[in-house]
């Protein structure tokens, strides 16, 4: 409905989990980074707690789409309490069965698949997604079928991702032995102010539209409503540009954010906090001083002003913003970063160079969708050299080939040989990607190595991107 109208390729706030979406800020990084610690160190339990819409499933689905390839992964959302055994679910999630089985049978069928399994080099994780629903019976299940890991080699990794239920569950004195098995355990926290409106920035970006839609204060606003719950923000968001499309709203304000959560709880069961201050947002006038300014498009056009001195100022704002920018992304300040890249880009001097770096502090982040779009972006500049396009269009390329996209990935390849035919690698990426495109594989190209791997990369193409500014 309002997506043309914001220039939107897809709806940014949608409700239904989207690993692509995902806003990787210090909270969630630190949990996927725990849980991945807890799949390579071979850890037997993990368990990731979080109130509902905290971005659990979220993170479960990028586990398993960055990791499914080299395991097999199971993945269980419904199973309750009172169902009397866990293992039909079990052999369901992994494919194994489809019939109700005999305890005896559906054990003998289990751990066969895990022998064989563990002969192809590969371990079997069980995801059981609302796992505060299982109760003790079940959990206890789950702890004797682990009992399978024999001491030479782990066959078997268990996740219990849940409501904070489960840690009450987990703490119990007969869930002792239990608990004893668990090596990673991580509790999603709400995001603060500033991971509010990071998130809000991130999900438009990744959906293609301007990262300044909606103001700082309607950001600001949106976090005292929703307490940094990115459901409950995604929630209100979208409310918000459903009534800025109505109104044909450029931006969305605090007063606009004000009048759509304001109608929207009215119903009494969204669970928004703050509600005393929207009826005051809502009536009172808009304040013009609150629109930010709007992203421009780069041109190559002189400035329309004679006025130097602002010209001058202007650039040397812009100019200590990318260097901010840059500090922040060398001490992996990523969201900071990102923010000050955001800044920058505002002025079509550093249009190129400023979306390329956001474009690496995606990639950086693993959203492989937004670096996509980060560096599409940076190619609309027309006044951008030959070597820097280049050098952005095979970032473009090498980001579109991690997130399997080969076909599109190497139409850029191709169109980087009949630029420069030695441009890097690219000769051998085409072979492979040509050879895999047509042998009708998925393959990611060549391993990378310590000096050659694609972030190393990006760093060497943008320092010659960094050193100079064009005017």
């Amino acid at each position: 409905m309002y997506e043309t109208f914001y220039n939107l390729r897809a709806k940014p706030f949608a409700l239904l989990p989207d690993r692509d979406f995902l806003y990787a800020g210090a909270v969630h990084r630190a949990a996927y980074g725990l849980l991945e610690y807890g799949i390579l160190s071979q850890a037997p339990f993990m368990v990731l707690t979080g109130d509902p819409g905290m971005g659990k499933t979220s993170l479960l689905q990028k586990l398993i789409a960055e990791h499914g390839q080299k395991h097999s992964i199971g993945l269980i959302t419904n199973a309750r309490y009172d169902i009397e055994h866990l293992l039909p679910w079990i052999l369901l999630s992994l494919g194994l069965s489809t019939k109700q089985l005999d305890p005896v049978e559906a054990y003998h069928v289990f751990t066969q698949f895990l022998v064989q399994e563990s002969k192809q080099h590969r371990r079997v994780i069980l995801i059981v997604d609302e796992a505060q629903s299982l109760g003790v019976e079940l959990l206890e299940e789950l702890r004797l079928l682990s009992n399978l890991n024999d001491g030479k080699t782990l066959k078997l990794q268990i996740i219990l991702s849940g409501q904070p239920d489960l840690h009450a569950l987990l703490q119990r004195i007969d869930m002792t032995q239990f608990a004893q098995r668990i090596v990673v355990d991580y509790h999603l926290e709400p995001l603060a102010e500033a991971e509010t409106g990071q998130c809000i920035r991130h999900r438009l970006r990744v959906a293609g539209g301007s990262p300044s839609l909606f103001t700082n204060k309607s950001c600001a606003l949106i976090h005292r409503l929703t307490k940094g719950n990115p459901r409950l923000i995604n929630q209100v968001c979208e409310i918000a540009l459903t009534y800025g499309f109505a109104e044909q709203a450029r931006v969305i304000t605090s007063k606009l954010v004000a009048q759509a959560a304001l109608d929207r709880s009215k119903g009494g069961i969204l669970p928004l906090a703050g509600r005393e201050e929207l009826a005051m947002l809502a009536a009172a006038p808009e304040d013009t001083t609150e629109i930010d300014a709007s992203i421009p498009k780069p041109t190559s056009a002189a400035p329309q002003t004679t006025d130097m001195t602002r010209i001058s100022s202007r650039e040397h704002n812009s100019e200590a913003l990318y260097q901010d920018g840059l500090r922040m992304k060398n001490e992996n300040r990523l969201e900071e970063a990102l923010a000050l890249f955001e800044e920058a880009s505002k002025d079509p001097a550093f249009w190129l160079k400023a979306h390329a770096q956001i474009g690496i502090c995606c990639r950086t982040m693993g959203n492989l969708r937004a670096a996509t779009q980060a560096f599409r972006v940076a190619l609309s500049d027309s006044s951008a050299s030959p070597k820097e396009i280049l050098d952005v269009q095979y970032m473009l390329a090498r980001s579109l080939q991690s997130s399997l996209q080969n076909k599109e990935a190497l139409t850029v390849y191709r169109q980087l040989a009949r630029a420069q035919p030695d441009y890097r690698d690219v000769a051998d990426r085409i072979k492979q990607l040509a050879a895999s495109t047509a042998g009708g594989r998925i393959n990611s190209g060549p391993k990378p190595t310590a000096s050659d791997s694609w972030v190393s990369q990006a760093f060497d193409s943008l320092h010659r991107l960094i050193g100079t500014t064009r005017s």
